[in-house]
This record gives C-alpha cells, sequence and structure tokens, in this order.
C-alpha cells in the first residue's frame, strides 16, 4: 500500500483522516475539492501532498476515494461510468448509505462501496485525523471480484480500521437504527433543551454527548436522511411510540412497566 497514489475526491474529515493516515504509510495522496480553500486547509493540515484537478485525480491515482458528500458521490460515479477505463485499481466511497451508492457505480470496474463507521461533529480537514479509524469497523459491500475486496480490505487495514462486509440493503436498514435516527433524537434533544432555557452546566454525561453530537452540519446529513428515509421512518415512528408509551406509564405511576423498559434497555 505504501507505493500507491491515492486521490481524494473531497477533502473534508473523512477524506483529510484518510489521507492523513495514508501519508503515514508512506502512500503518495492527490487531493481534489470544489472548493479551494478546502484543499488549501487539507494541504496546510497534511492531508494531502498535492492539490490537483478533477480530470487529473482520476487519471493518477491508483486508488481513488471518493470523500465526498452523498449528492457529488453520486455524480462523479456517473461520470467515471460514462469515461475510459481510469488508471485506479481501486475505487471506493465512503458514504454513509450503501443503496444509492450501489445503484449508481452498475457497470463500473473495480468499484468497491464501503463506509467507515468514524466521525466527528465537526467538519472539514481541520478536524481530521490519522488515527480517526483506528479500531473501528469499517463496512464494504462485496462487488463479487474476491481480488478486488481483498484490495479494499487491505486498504480499510493499513487505515487502522477493520473492515468487514454487508449487504447494501442491510447496511441502510441497519444504519437507520444505528447512526440516522439517534442524530435526530440528539438534535431533538438540542432543541428542546435550549427552547426550556437550562443551565446546561446542570448536564450530565449523557446530556453533553446527546449535545456533542447534535452540533453536526445539517449539510452533512440532507442528503443521508431523504435517500434513506423509507429505512429511517419506521424506527422513528417506533422510538416514538416507545417515548409516548414511557411517559404514560410514569404519569399512571406504573412503574413496573418502566422497569420493565429500562431491564429490556440494559441487556
Amino acid at each position: 500500500m505504501s507505493t500507491w497514489t491515492i486521490g481524494l475526491f473531497g477533502v473534508g474529515l473523512i477524506g483529510g483522516s484518510i489521507g492523513m493516515r495514508a501519508r503515514t504509510n508512506g502512500a503518495r495522496v492527490l487531493g481534489y475539492d470544489c472548493e479551494p480553500a478546502a484543499l488549501a486547509q487539507a494541504h496546510a493540515c497534511g492531508a494531502i501532498d498535492a492539490a490537483t484537478g478533477e480530470d487529473d485525480l482520476t487519471c493518477s491515482a491508483d486508488v481513488l476515494v471518493l470523500g465526498a458528500h452523498l449528492e457529488p458521490t453520486l455524480r462523479k460515479l456517473e461520470r467515471l461510468r460514462g469515461e475510459a477505463a481510469t488508471r485506479a485499481t481501486l475505487v471506493m466511497d465512503v458514504a454513509s448509505v450503501k443503496v444509492p451508492v450501489v445503484a449508481a457505480a452498475r457497470g463500473l470496474a473495480n468499484f468497491v462501496a464501503t463506509h467507515p463507521l468514524a466521525g466527528s461533529e465537526r467538519a472539514g480537514a481541520r478536524a481530521a485525523r490519522a488515527d480517526l479509524f483506528e479500531g473501528r469497523s469499517w463496512a464494504y459491500v462485496p462487488s463479487g471480484d474476491d481480488r478486488l475486496d481483498r484490495r479494499a480490505r487491505e486498504l480499510i487495514a493499513s487505515l487502522g480500521a477493520a473492515p468487514f462486509a454487508v449487504s447494501a440493503e442491510e447496511h441502510d436498514r441497519a444504519v437507520a437504527l444505528t447512526s440516522h435516527l439517534p442524530q435526530l433524537l440528539c438534535v431533538a434533544y438540542a432543541r428542546l433543551l435550549r427552547d426550556r432555557d437550562v443551565d446546561e452546566r446542570l448536564g450530565g454525561p449523557v446530556a453533553q454527548e446527546l449535545l456533542r453530537v447534535s452540533k453536526m452540519s445539517f449539510a452533512m446529513w440532507r442528503d443521508t436522511l431523504r435517500s434513506n428515509a423509507r429505512n429511517i421512518d419506521p424506527e422513528l415512528r417506533r422510538l416514538t411510540a416507545a417515548l409516548l408509551s414511557a411517559a404514560d406509564a410514569l404519569a399512571a405511576e406504573k412503574l413496573d412497566e418502566l422497569q420493565t423498559l429500562f431491564e429490556s434497555g440494559s441487556v
């Protein structure tokens, strides 16, 4: 991996962290971003060796990582499908939904859809860290090509993460509950707390964590929530029903029902 040239299409938090770790491993890292300021930031913080144009990135990289938000990633995949074969022996994305990505990449050579289960409430290469993926899970959708999947796993492992295979459909169903729903819960809680004008110094560690996650930008979530709405919606309604049930039990002083809720949630 150390002799590879890695091209980053998008140099925000995830792309920048990939670049930092890959450079630590000895790889040469090129970056492209539609925002010149983002490229300058990535270069200044050591996430890339050099900035390049979009076409040059595609032609120069042994590994092409699509680190942009979902919609730019989908557009880039469509362009790649319409172009001549790229130099890259591995093309992968990092979007947090996989069904639309797999659909957009159908027929694209050397592509593996992936999703690192790591992040931060902060955005941009300034928040990137070489150890962001250390010990974290990193999902990938098997491509059907064993050698290609092995290359993807090797790259993921070189970044410090633990690769695991999952279908695109199962991935999107799962992250609706494990990632997308919790994000909505955090922002709803933060809104409630601030509307109630409560002194945040009285918040315990759980409240502080909810508030931390609530600070994530909607720009990072817009496309994800829209594209995975059919999986998020039923989970959001189940959580709402559970909270309303808890409120009813509390009002009726049915502590046995609340005990059952506590015990079922602690397994």
